[in-house]
């Protein structure tokens, strides 16, 4: 009777499948920063990107205690991209992009950019009214490729939609403060990609780098290879450039000014990279 029992028993024990399929891997995935600790690790990113990973005389490895903050910060969404290297692993933020609305702008704290170049015409054109302003983008240098900038622009195409936003600028950077070694790259922006006069954004007079652009720059595939990829990405999406360079030596950048009206971008590559 016992035995019979125990047989019973046996038979009726659930079987448990363990799927490991996806346990081990990565994940990636992009949202707004929904507390101030997400946030602080976007700013820790933004310290390695810009300043720790840049400084070849590194002689104490404190990166992790340093943050890269502004005023700007508390009067932003922030998105950044999250990495898991499996199921069991601590969330790393790996890509961060950072959003101000015009009417916060307008009403807290002004324009990010406005430290480097005059909005004037463009605010009071009245043209745009809801306009989006994208600062300090950076990745990872492990993750530096087109897929997590396409996860960044996919969240800012939702944030757009969302928002009824009609427009969006900001400066992109290259690398490099020497103008000489970036003077074709500026000369070819500026004379295919110039903003139209009525709003017209002009870089201040005290921060203005020194371009001559008498000279003509034709287009070719090395010159538009050597863009950085931020830049390339706003050119393939319709952008104009604002009038004027300005060499950021706090940050070793020369930036320019990025404008795209949203009814202006190239839907069809949007649809490639979203």
């Amino acid at each position: 009777m016992i035995k019979n029992t125990i047989l019973a028993y046996t038979n009726h024990t659930k079987k448990i499948y363990l799927h490991t399929k996806n346990i081990f891997k990565p994940q990636f995935f992009v949202k707004l920063a929904e507390s101030k600790s997400e946030i602080k690790q976007a700013q820790k990113l933004r310290y390695q990107v810009f300043f720790s990973d840049r400084n070849k005389k590194k002689v104490f490895n404190i990166s992790n205690f340093k943050k890269d903050s502004d005023k700007y910060d508390n009067y932003c969404d922030h998105i950044i991209v999250n990495y898991k290297q499996s199921k069991f692993s601590k969330n790393k933020v790996i890509g961060t992009y950072r959003l101000l609305k015009q009417q916060v702008a307008e009403q807290k704290i002004g324009f990010y950019s406005a430290e480097e170049y005059n909005l004037d015409k463009l605010i009071n054109s009245n043209q745009y009214t809801n306009m989006l302003e994208l600062s300090r983008s950076c990745i990872s240098e492990r993750f530096r490729n087109k897929n997590v900038l396409q996860l960044m622009w996919r969240e800012i195409n939702h944030y757009i939609n969302t928002n009824k936003i009609d427009a969006m600028f900001g400066t992109a950077s290259f690398l490099e403060t020497n103008i000489n070694k970036i003077n074709n790259q500026l000369l070819f922006l500026q004379q295919n990609y110039k903003m139209p006069e009525n709003i017209e954004v002009k870089a201040l007079k005290n921060f203005r780098a020194k371009i001559y652009y008498s000279q003509k720059v034709q287009l070719s595939f090395k010159l538009m290879k050597s863009l950085p990829t931020l830049i390339k990405g706003y050119v393939k999406l319709n952008a104009y450039i604002g009038d004027g360079a300005v060499v950021d030596h706090k940050f070793k950048t020369t930036d320019v000014f990025v404008f795209l009206p949203v009814d202006r971008i190239n839907k069809e590559y949007v649809s490639k990279i979203i």
